[in-house]
């Protein structure tokens, strides 16, 4: 009981006051299980997401396709559902578009997804409820679907995606009934939303297992389903999964700035960042490192010359498709060309004008993943690290704007209130 959340353990307690019955569940019981540290805490109970508003203030319903609470401990969030039954599906298409039609607790753990995230734990009597089985699987180290996999993934294809990180994350083996599953429905996973896949692909990066999950995804085939247009910038489909997939194969071996292997570098290190600290990875440092491929040896060489345009070109192909949101996008192009000034000869002098980025933080982290995927780079790694843990905060580039202009005023200074072509060149 020491491992759960306190503030997991006063909703679900005040759910059982109130007469409902409430139930830890999915990961945390997985993970508690296992002798994982839980990223979170959800909870299952019986009472409706209007009956959960009404209980806790401190509460907001989401959602439509699937509605619950949420319930809010300053930024801390316990996610609360209502037991579901199986909804009502069509015999053309089992694909479920709303999944808001209650239940009792089995029913809720039969509809799930995998047999390990059907577990409830009772707090009161401190033990595990199990009605898939899903301790045998746990012990026996296996992702199996609860039910036929065939229409576990159809009625909803990103479970696919799910089943990858479960198995990269957990170092699990696929049962092989749900595995031959996943490979035939792997083209299903076009009729998700782009949201949905994209919020996936977030977690499969942040989870610290992303060299894996993309190893997997290649294997399975959902990789040219998810991220088609991100495959052909490696070449032609099939050679380009072929190249990949060896790359993923054959760690440390051949050219480290080949594409496919400066991929696999830069997830690999991404793993051993998330795994090492408690920093949050945000999206601009996820792009960086899924672009960065495709310019490595622009990056390598520090060569400047056309390269904003090359990065611009080879992140609008695919994040229009993917859907990747214009300012992240942006975000990660401002991390790459930040790179490049970071490891000229020279850099150092600018270290004011780099320090206060907004940005800067995110390109320092950034120059270290690059460092541990190619092996070397280590002196201008420590030299940044050393002058940034002296350095300014960040000043909000709005308010820049605004000092220069002051400051301009106060000496007379005719030059535009941006501070001309060279300040602007430095935003890159």
């Amino acid at each position: 009981m020491d491992a759960i959340d306190p503030d997991a353990l006063k909703v679900v307690r005040r759910l059982l006051t109130a007469g409902h019955e409430a139930y830890l569940v999915g990961g945390c019981v997985r993970d508690l299980y296992l002798g994982r540290r839980p990223k979170d805490f959800d909870i299952a109970t019986s009472a409706t997401p209007e009956a959960i508003r009404r209980l806790f203030r401190n509460s907001r319903i989401i959602g439509r396709r699937f509605k619950l609470a949420h319930v809010f401990f300053g930024s801390k969030i316990i996610e609360t559902s209502t037991f579901r039954t199986a909804p009502q599906q069509s015999e053309d298409d089992p694909l479920i578009t709303a999944d808001n039609e209650w239940g009792s607790v089995e029913d809720d753990a039969r509809r799930r997804d995998f047999t390990i995230n059907g577990l409830f734990f009772d707090v009161e009597t401190e033990k595990i409820v199990d009605f898939v089985d899903g301790m045998a699987d746990l012990d026996a180290r296996m992702i199996r679907t609860i039910g036929d996999p065939g229409l576990r993934f159809r009625e909803d294809p990103v479970r696919m995606i799910r089943a990858v990180k479960f198995a990269a994350r957990l170092d699990f083996d696929f049962e092989p009934q749900t595995w031959a599953a996943l490979l035939e429905v792997a083209p299903d996973i076009v009729k998700c939303s782009k949201a949905r896949v994209l919020e996936e692909i977030y977690k499969l990066l942040r989870g610290g297992a992303s060299r894996r999950s993309f190893e997997l995804l290649l294997e399975a085939g959902l990789f040219e389903h998810m991220l088609g247009p991100y495959l052909r910038q490696f070449g032609e489909p099939g050679p380009a999964k072929a190249a990949l997939l060896e790359a993923a194969r054959t760690p440390g071996e051949g050219d480290a700035l080949a594409p496919e292997r400066l991929l696999f570098g830069l997830l690999g290190a991404l793993d051993r960042y998330v795994q090492q600290t408690d920093d949050a990875v945000i999206n601009g440092v996820l792009h960086a490192a899924l672009f960065a491929p495709f310019v490595g040896r622009e990056l390598a060489s520090g060569a400047r010359q056309n390269l904003d345009r090359t990065i611009d070109t080879r992140m609008g192909a695919v994040g229009a498709v993917v859907g990747l949101a214009r300012r992240d996008r942006e975000l990660g192009r401002q991390i790459l060309m930040a790179h490049q000034r970071l490891i000229e000869p020279g850099a150092r002098r600018r270290r004011p004008n780099l320090a206060g980025r907004q940005y800067f933080h995110d390109a320092l982290v950034f120059l270290g993943l690059w460092v541990d995927a190619i092996g070397n780079g280590h002196t201008a790694l420590q030299r940044w690290q050393s002058l940034a843990s002296g350095a300014p905060a960040a000043e909000p580039e709005r308010q820049q704007r605004r000092r220069r202009r002051r400051s301009g005023r106060r000496r007379g200074d005719s030059s535009p209130p941006d501070g001309g072509g060279e300040a602007r060149a430095g935003d890159s």
